[in-house]
């Protein structure tokens, strides 16, 4: 038994760095940050491989100021609606959406 004791450690190392990877996603400021950095790079992709003319620098910055104003609210209204991620995320998927739709001509 002692020979197999180090796999034991290992398995419950993975466990215990598994439970600390589901908490760090759970964090707001996680999901909104990753939602952000994916909307950028759909905008990038979108910018250079699809759209006849790239998208200019102005209407890139938009999911990340958006980003800086849930923030901003996180900060002052903490427990209040407005502060519900998932309002924030669908907006700053729409509005690069909105982006993308309005660059496409």
């Amino acid at each position: 038994m002692t020979c197999f004791s180090f796999l034991l450690n290992e398995k419950t190392d993975k466990e215990l760095i598994m439970s600390k990877v589901k908490d760090f996603l759970k964090s707001p400021h996680i999901q909104i940050a990753l939602v952000t950095g994916i909307c950028i790079i759909v905008l990038a992709y979108f910018s250079k491989k699809i759209l006849p003319r790239p998208i200019g620098y102005l209407p890139t910055a938009i999911p990340p100021f958006i980003m800086a104003i849930y923030e901003g609210f996180m900060g002052r209204h903490k427990d209040k609606k407005i502060t519900t991620t998932w309002y924030w995320i669908v907006a700053i998927i729409l509005s690069t959406a909105v982006i993308i739709l309005v660059h496409w001509q």
